[in-house]
């Protein structure tokens, strides 16, 4: 009979063989990959070994140090999230293979990743192309490796205020102009003034010259490029109005002052103004801007109400006033579909960065340096016969006309901007392309002719009676009353086809700022008390967009251009300023004056005299309606294109 152990015996020698050996199994199979690895197994080779088949190592080997897991668990879902790119230790994703440098340090340092000659092991159809795969700005090109050949700033066109820079340096919110020899650039006072006070020169922390030697050793070998043209207000809200925007326009337009232009609509926007004459100059090239920056607005002229003791922080909140600019948010966007809009926020997120960033091309605007350099407006190489009879910016011109006066442009400037108006507005431009396009008109089914449709004229009427305080002069209530009436009774008696009558500021709704500017550019007569209001003026048909007149084969002398639209403008007696007759005149759009019932024309204005009304008091402007209506009546007719 075997002896009877208890449970307190120790163990055999069989048994604690047993026992460590069981234990030894547990281990290495529980913790199978790490004990692989010890004996120089990758545990990535188990998906395709017999113990993966077993149901052993299975388990995810986590990430590679790319972010994506290993080659042999990734799959077809993988390759389409995250894509099947090539990546090198020390290197940006999707970038060839190059040098690496860091600029700064700490959490401001950054690494740049030039391009050397290897290209990335990418799809031959798909190229490296940044943001876009087959088109644009790519992110490679948007960072620059200078070393210490910085480029120099290039003054393409510049008369005081107004000026095109290539190639200008922003750090930390300041503009730097680059040059070696400072004789070859304007003085920093003619093109910006100081962002305190625009009456002064700009402070050293706003515009700064330096040479390439110490621009190369304050910025050091590497900024970011902003590629295309930009346009820069500098001046504040209050200073700004609807001129801003056509003087930058204007500015603009003398890029092309020596090719015959033309306007057309790319895929990506539209390319305001195209010569067609030495395509392979890039000088003979304006191509439309890409965005309007305005470092000194705001977003918002309201200010950020946060929620109160009790209100729910969740809530909406209370909408918020945009910041004035100067023209309808609407009008940018129809004529300019490819500019963007910068604001102070935007500028100080640049500044922010602590990084320098070349400008290709910016398109300056300041009245401040315009209105010190009135002198200097038109050079003697600059002057034509009609400025040479007088002196320029001592007439009383806009500060904003400097751009007119001082920089030359193709005679059909503004003809691009009006056409892509039309087109937002889906409206034709009025004009008939000759007698086969009239003809063509007035044939029937059966080849009758159908009686043609004489074209009446349009007259838009810019009351500002129902505008808050403070919005502009306006006429006195009696004559408003009647002048709206006498046009009514026109329209009925057939002398005018259209009689609109139009809010004044043009700070309305979406639709009805449509409706606005639809009836003044169809306009055949525009008319109002004095101010900025009738600015909207400038989309009425100028004469100088006609096509040249060509002789018919008969030997027929061609038909004459159609006469200009009128703009009529009421001031009180004694008071006359110049900015809506500037901006008229300067597209050939006639113009008269107003002192109740006298009128004034031509080179028979009278002298400019700035407004006695107080700030925040409108003017209550006296005409004689009968008069008015008069002229309406014999002119307007005339004018129909």
């Amino acid at each position: 009979m075997p002896h009877i152990r208890s449970w307190t015996t120790p163990p055999t020698r069989r048994e604690i063989t047993l026992l460590l050996f069981s234990l030894t199994i547990f281990v290495l199979s529980y913790n199978l990959e790490a004990s692989l690895g010890i004996v120089g197994v990758r545990p990535q080779k188990l998906t395709s070994s017999y113990l993966s088949s077993l149901g052993l190592g299975a388990k995810d080997p986590g990430f590679d140090p790319d972010g994506r897991r290993p080659k042999e668990w990734r799959d077809d879902l993988e390759k389409l999230i995250v894509g099947d790119w090539e990546w090198r230790e020390g290197e940006v994703s999707g970038v060839a293979r190059g040098s690496a440098a860091a600029s700064g340090s700490g959490r401001t340092g950054m690494i740049y990743n030039f391009a050397g000659n290897k290209k990335v092991s990418r799809s031959t159809q798909k190229g490296d192309r940044g943001v876009s795969l087959d088109t644009g700005v790519t992110v490679k090109d948007q960072f620059i490796k200078w070393g210490k050949d910085l480029p120099e700033t290039k003054v393409v066109v510049h008369t005081p205020g107004y000026s095109i820079l290539d190639n200008v340096i922003a750090v930390n919110g300041t503009f730097f102009v680059v040059a070696n020899d400072w004789t070859k650039v304007p003085k920093i006072g003619d093109i910006a003034s100081s962002s305190l006070d625009a009456t002064k020169p700009p402070r050293v922390q706003d515009w700064h010259i330096l040479t390439t030697q110490d621009a190369a050793e304050m910025f050091g070998p590497y900024a970011a490029k902003i590629h295309g043209t930009s346009w820069l207000a500098l001046g504040k809200a209050e200073a700004q109005d609807p001129y801003t925007l056509l003087s930058l326009f204007r500015t603009h337009a003398s890029l092309t002052s020596t090719a015959s232009s033309a306007s057309y609509t790319s895929s990506t926007g539209l390319h305001i103004i195209a010569p067609s004459t030495s395509p392979s100059d890039p000088s003979a090239s304006a191509p439309a801007p890409l965005r309007l920056i305005f470092p000194h607005i705001p977003t918002f002229s309201s200010p950020n109400v946060p929620p109160g003791p009790g209100q729910d922080p969740k809530a909406h909140p209370p909408p918020r006033d945009r910041a004035y600019i100067g023209v309808h948010p609407l009008l940018s966007k129809a004529i300019l579909p490819s500019l963007g809009v910068w604001y102070t926020e935007d500028w100080q997120d640049l500044a922010d960065m602590h990084v320098p960033f070349l400008l290709e091309r910016v398109v300056v605007a300041d009245r401040g340096a315009a209105e010190r350099g009135r002198s200097h407006w038109v050079t003697e190489s600059s002057r034509t016969d009609d400025l040479k009879k007088r002196v320029a910016g001592q007439e009383g011109e806009p500060v904003w006309a400097a751009s007119f006066i001082g920089l030359p442009a193709n005679p059909s400037w503004w003809a691009p901007a009006r056409a892509a108006l039309l087109r937002y507005l889906h409206i034709g431009d009025g004009s008939s392309d000759g007698a086969s396009a009239s003809a063509s008109k007035g044939s029937s089914l059966w080849g009758l002719t159908k009686k043609q449709h004489t074209p009446k004229p349009v007259v838009s009427y810019v009351s500002m009676q129902h505008e808050p305080d403070g919005a502009g002069a306006r006429l006195a209530g009696a004559d408003h009353e009647r002048l709206v009436s006498g046009l009514r009774k026109l329209e009925q008696e057939g002398v005018l086809g259209e009689v609109h009558i139009l809010i004044g500021n043009g700070s309305v709704p979406a639709h009805q700022w449509e409706d606005r500017m639809s009836a003044i550019a169809r306009s055949t007569i525009v008319l109002g008390p004095y101010g900025s209001h009738l600015a909207d003026s400038v989309f009425m048909r100028s004469p100088l967009e006609a096509k040249p007149a060509v002789k018919k084969p008969d030997g027929a002398a061609p038909p004459a251009p159609p006469p200009a639209p009128l703009l009529m403008e009421f001031f009180p007696p004694g008071t006359f300023v110049r900015d809506q007759q500037f901006a008229v005149q300067a597209l050939g759009i006639d113009y008269v004056a107003w002192w109740n019932e006298m009128y004034f024309s031509g080179d028979s204005l009278p002298n400019v005299v700035s407004p006695s009304t107080a700030p925040g008091q409108d003017a209550r402007v006296p005409i004689d309606v009968d008069a008015v209506l008069r002229t309406v009546r014999e002119e307007a007719p005339r004018r129909v294109a």
